[in-house]
């Protein structure tokens, strides 16, 4: 893939945190060549020349997100692909222009874009035009554009959602997720693609999807979740072991699977709108397996202190965990 192609996923909103890095660096240097390639490209695709004031000003819009996303950064807050001003509520519905990849040219028409953002520690719905329904979990983000129903189902996710896809549409409906597409037609599945995890996790509950990244692509029938490796960009399929909880987070469950107290830490982070400090890098490693139906903060620290050798301090919105 060529390093021009990352200003489609920029402009189409389907940017990694590596492009952010590498636009950063490209910038920083001074030279424009790659910009400047994307341009002529989009001439060459659409035959309608970008003047200089529309170069300036996409410059503008790249420079003001690569602004955003070093203060995102640099303050440890999460970085979004999108820019937001002025907002205060958990949940957040954003209306918003970008300029469009290669291809929208052609009509001469910017589409809209929505997004909805949930915070974390909060979950939230979303009905599609199509009448498709989509659960955001915590920390996660969903967007579409104006075209969606009308030229595709496209629909953008950072983070996890759960979706249930209305059939009947000869447009195909598909999730983007960094290099990643999943594609549904009439089917119940959840997708966990949070940016700081190594996999991105397919479940699918019901009807069928094909997972596609790069020359991978796999096949899912129910209960069958597949595990796309980012570092490899391999897809592992296999059968869910535990099909009443297979999604737990839609039930407030929480399931941990051997999973380290480190990983554990990352989704109280989530869940719970908290922050996580250690007092050593052994208490780190100890892990945990069960379900926990009651979920509330309270009982999951008391059964994490309870089966293991490690305590908790809470203050605030701070949670320390330390060695008996």
């Amino acid at each position: 893939m060529e390093k021009k192609d990352i200003f489609n996923r920029f402009f189409s909103g389907t940017a990694t945190e590596e492009d952010y890095e590498t636009l950063v660096a490209i910038f920083e240097s001074g030279d424009v060549t790659l910009f400047d390639e994307y341009c002529r490209g989009v001439w060459d695709e659409s035959k309608v020349e970008l003047s200089g004031e529309d170069k300036s000003r996409m410059k503008a819009d790249i420079m003001e997100q690569l602004e955003a996303y070093e203060r995102n950064v640099h303050s440890r807050k999460r970085a979004r692909f999108f820019k937001w001003t002025g907002v205060a509520a958990a949940v957040i519905l954003v209306l918003f222009f970008i300029w469009p990849p290669i291809g929208f040219f052609s009509n001469g028409v910017q589409p809209e874009f929505f997004e909805v953002v949930v915070d974390r520690g909060q979950k939230s719905t979303l009905t599609l035009p199509d009448g498709s329904k989509v659960w955001v979990n915590s920390a996660s983000a969903v967007s579409y554009s104006s075209d969606y129903n009308v030229k595709d189902r496209n629909v953008y996710l950072s983070g996890e959602a759960y979706f249930e896809v209305v059939s009947g549409n000869e447009l195909p409906f598909v999730v983007h997720v960094n290099d990643l597409q999943v594609t549904a037609l009439g089917t119940r599945f959840n997708i966990k693609a949070y940016s700081e995890d190594k996999t991105v996790t397919t479940t699918l509950v019901e009807g069928k999807v094909s997972t596609e990244a790069g020359e991978y692509s796999q096949v899912l029938y129910p209960y069958h979740e597949a595990l796309y490796d980012k570092a490899s960009g391999c897809i592992k399929v296999s059968e869910v072991a535990d099909r009443l909880h297979a999604i737990p987070w839609l039930k407030d469950e929480i399931f941990f699977d051997n999973d380290s107290l480190e990983e554990i830490a990352v989704m109280l982070e989530r869940m719970y709108n908290v922050n996580v400090v250690f007092s050593c890098e052994d208490v780190k490693a100890y892990s945990y397996t069960g379900l926990i139906r009651n979920n509330s903060l309270q009982n999951v620290l008391e059964l994490i202190s309870s089966t293991s050798p490690v305590g908790y301090r809470m203050t605030s919105d701070t949670i320390k965990f330390y060695l008996k």
